[in-house]
């Protein structure tokens, strides 16, 4: 459902909302409700503006019961460098306003329990978001960093495996606490959802890791360089194995040897690419270099 529009942005909540904001009219905490949507919303604002600088339009902000998502005009990630910066600026938003309000707080000299609730509440979202975990934002930056060591795909599978671990941790602990404290049985909620969120990254994965190596061919026209990869590989390797190998911000040289290790010949990620669509992935390394021989 649209609530309005800022900066081109479209801003919707989740209809799950609804429910939850009757009763917080019942509990009499409406506005403590207000308050964090209105903090989930430019915590999403900041990476959109991020994005857009970038290149990247935002189209809308959706904002859930367990937090938002802001949906791009692109269905793909960015390469390492920019998704950390446009994750970690989402945190960054929260730890400006906790400043800000203690500033204030400090100079109104007044105790207002809304204001001290505006500061808590962005320390646990700023905090909450940095754990390692897809897809909030911290385990965004640990997947960028590490796409930049071993590649996107195989950056991703660690990703999901460290989540699931995570979110798992996390609901054992929250039956834990939630036995002394009730009100801690809402963190199974949560870790239940990312779970499942995490879980998910597995569908896209594929599309995500084949638009980036395509797209790697336009970068370096566009850049006119690129940073390069060397990778040595035995002649019965097929060459979708070795187009699995490939990172996402390097363009990479296979040199191909034999079992003896005399080199056959050299590769680049583009005759890699073209060979994997032109001959559906059946060619090994050795076979590769013999057809574009003749």
């Amino acid at each position: 459902m649209k609530l309005f529009e800022i900066f081109g942005i479209k801003i919707k909540i989740n209809y799950t909302l609804i429910p939850i904001w009757i009763i917080s009219i019942y509990y009499q905490y409406f506005f403590e409700l207000i308050i964090v949507m209105m903090i989930i919303m430019i915590h999403e604002l900041a990476h959109s503006f991020a994005s857009a600088y970038y290149g990247i339009e935002v189209l809308e902000i959706e904002l859930f019961p367990f937090g938002g998502v802001a949906r791009t005009e692109s269905f793909f990630e960015v390469d390492p460098f920019k998704e950390i910066i446009i994750s970690i600026v989402g945190p960054s938003s929260n730890y400006i306003m906790l400043l800000l309000a203690i500033i204030i707080q400090s100079y109104i000299k007044l105790q207002i329990d809304l204001i001290y609730f505006f500061i808590f509440t962005n320390l646990t979202i700023g905090l909450f978001n940095m754990l390692p975990i897809l897809p909030l934002d911290g385990g965004r930056i640990l997947r960028a960093y590490i796409n930049s060591k071993v590649g996107f795909k195989k950056a991703t599978m660690i990703m999901i495996k460290i989540s699931k671990i995570l979110s798992l941790l996390l609901f054992f602990t929250s039956i834990h606490l939630g036995i002394r404290r009730e009100e801690y049985f809402f963190l199974c909620g949560i870790a239940i959802y990312l779970f499942i969120k995490a879980n998910k990254e597995k569908e896209v994965i594929g599309y995500t890791f084949i638009y980036h190596v395509v797209m790697k061919k336009k970068q370096l026209l566009d850049k006119g360089f690129m940073e390069v990869k060397h990778l040595t590989a035995l002649e019965s390797i097929h060459i979708n194995k070795v187009f699995h190998e490939f990172s996402s911000n390097k363009y990479h040289f296979i040199t191909v040897i034999n079992p003896k290790g005399k080199v056959l010949g050299n590769l680049s990620e583009s005759e890699i690419l073209d060979a994997n669509i032109k001959y559906n992935n059946k060619l090994t390394l050795g076979e590769l270099i013999e057809v574009l021989e003749k």
